[in-house]
């Protein structure tokens, strides 16, 4: 006997900080600084559980004489606070 199970992808929860962060995130066209996430009390193992859930991406961007570390929500991160 076959059975077919069909599998649906679960939608994600967000917890409380996850969800501020990616609204901080979609404020800025450009993405937000990890030093400005700092200050606003975003952890760095917080901010890698967004990247890493699709939900945002790091780009180390480096200047003159310092590497800023830049984080940008996604269109999932976007969907995902939406609704």
């Amino acid at each position: 006997m076959l059975h077919t199970i069909t599998v649906r992808p679960r939608k994600r929860r967000l917890g409380g900080e996850q969800s501020r962060a990616l609204r901080l995130l979609a404020c800025g066209p450009f993405g937000v600084t990890e030093a400005v996430m700092h200050v606003h009390g975003f952890t760095r193992p917080l901010l890698a559980k967004l990247v890493s859930a699709g939900l945002a991406t790091a780009q180390s961007e480096t200047g003159k004489t310092i590497a800023v570390g830049r984080i940008r929500i996604t269109d999932v991160g976007r969907r995902a606070i939406e609704g």
